[in-house]
């Protein structure tokens, strides 16, 4: 058979060229900024767009980031341009960001290393080794059974792989098209853990309760649903959201399988939340859609959810009364009188969730406006107490509400669903406890899954 090729060594030269060749500057430190070719604002850590936007400075990086994840090299402004009614859409480069953004090393780090992988699998068909992990080129685009050469000689015996399956190969190696592993070449797809509505179950809802349920549009490449989803993980000042990552790979799956378009943002001050809603609140494809989510996790205090930049003599605190404000009936045009669904993960002060009952009467002194109505949001935990987060698993609360969504989703509104998850709580968690806050729906909200 054909002698397989190591590239490990080459592909991190190749990667290194194409980091060398995507910097701004030799320096590792902090890239100077062209002001005359893109003028900074006065504002600290605000910056201007070549298009003249101005935004929030970790806003753009948390932009450039969720492009990386799309396997796209250039992400776009995502502001709105008044003048054409729709979203701005200027292309920005890897290039156009450095001079823009004095950019710390670690993300530097981070956005050269993800611009050369997803430049270097454009020129070279490699993979990583299921053995040592080292990248290997496979010569010969017939055959899947390829020769490592480090584990070869780590192993002292010949080690191959399968291209198809990752695993260590079975069966004979000349000319193979499928290894001997059970499964290879089948394609696996992973169960849909979401049950899908049934069509008979839709129209008896809106034949019975109709005019009692918010309108919803039928699944089709028209209808533009979506969902943002504010995940800060790391903070300058106080410890990382350990576990955190799961909760956002779960909520991502949920609401794609939901039918919404997801846009993942992570790591933003108080600012870069702003600017987010704010953005995304103008959307034109919200009228297109019939609902949208919005998704914040974070730590948290009695004022706020807390932006990455947050310490004792500066706080960076995004209030929610933001949220409110930036999708009410006046300046959310394209979904008034659509639901809009708030979920938000974050601690509301530091008091225990669990305390000796009394007989003292909760007083709600909450008035429901038409300037802010058609919202739903639930939060982690009451007032002034902490929400709970598994460091392997992610948090109580986000792993309970994916878990009854999937289950019950098909034949549930939306603020059934949420007491399904308050009883939860209330059964499996004791320390803890999530609340509904300015829930405004005048209507049921179905979700009709696959529909």
């Amino acid at each position: 058979m054909t002698e397989e090729v190591d590239i490990s060594d080459q592909l991190e030269d190749s990667v290194a060229g194409l980091i060398r060749s995507l910097r701004i500057s030799k320096s590792r430190n902090y890239t100077e900024v062209n002001t005359e070719e893109y003028p900074l604002t006065d504002k600290v850590g605000f910056v201007t767009l070549p298009c003249g936007h101005q935004r929030s400075s970790d806003y753009i990086v948390a932009w450039f980031k969720y492009y990386l994840k799309q396997s796209e090299t250039e992400f776009t402004c995502p502001a709105y341009q008044e003048s054409q009614n729709k979203t701005c859409g200027r292309k920005l480069s890897y290039q156009d960001t450095c001079k823009l953004i004095p950019l710390t090393p670690k993300q530097r780090e981070f956005l050269e290393e993800n611009l050369a992988i997803l430049a270097a699998r454009r020129l070279c068909d490699f993979k990583p080794c299921p053995g040592c992990r080292s990248h290997v080129e496979r010569q010969d685009q017939k055959n899947l059974c390829v020769r490592c050469t480090l584990c070869t000689a780590n192993m002292k015996r010949t080690y191959y792989f399968c291209w198809q399956c990752q695993r260590e190969w079975k069966g004979p190696h000349n000319n193979a098209v499928k290894c001997g592993n059970n499964g290879c070449g089948e394609k696996v797809v992973a169960p849909d853990p979401l049950v899908k509505c049934n069509p008979e179950f839709k129209q008896e809802k809106l034949r019975i309760e109709g005019e009692d349920i918010y309108p919803t549009k039928d699944k089709s490449p028209y209808r533009k649903r979506l969902a943002l989803l504010i995940n800060n993980v790391e903070f300058e000042y106080v410890s990382n959201r350990s576990g955190a990552d799961k909760d956002e790979w779960s909520m991502e799956r949920l609401l794609k399988a939901l039918g919404y378009t997801v846009f993942t943002l992570t790591n933003l001050t108080a600012q870069g939340m702003t600017d987010a809603v704010q953005d995304f609140a103008k959307r034109e494809e919200h009228v297109q859609s019939d609902s949208c989510f919005l998704v914040f996790m974070s730590h948290g205090t009695e004022k706020g959810i807390c932006g990455i930049s947050t310490e004792d003599r500066k706080e960076d605190i995004f209030s929610t009364d933001e949220i409110f404000k930036a999708f009410n009936t006046p300046n959310c045009a394209g979904l008034r009188d659509k639901p809009k669904i708030i979920l938000i993960q974050a601690c509301r002060g530091g008091e225990d969730g669990c305390v000796d009952v009394t007989d003292s009467i909760p007083v709600n002194g909450k008035r429901t406006e038409h300037r802010e109505k058609d919202f739903c949001c639930l939060r982690s935990c009451t007032p002034d107490t902490v929400s709970y987060r598994n460091e392997k698993n992610g948090s109580h609360f986000i792993q309970d509400i994916v878990e009854i969504f999937n289950q019950h989703s098909h034949q549930d509104d939306v603020e059934e669903l949420f007491r399904k998850v308050l009883k939860k709580f209330k059964e499996k968690h004791p320390d803890q406890m999530p609340c509904k806050d300015r829930t405004t729906l005048s209507k049921k909200f179905y979700l009709f899954p696959g529909l």
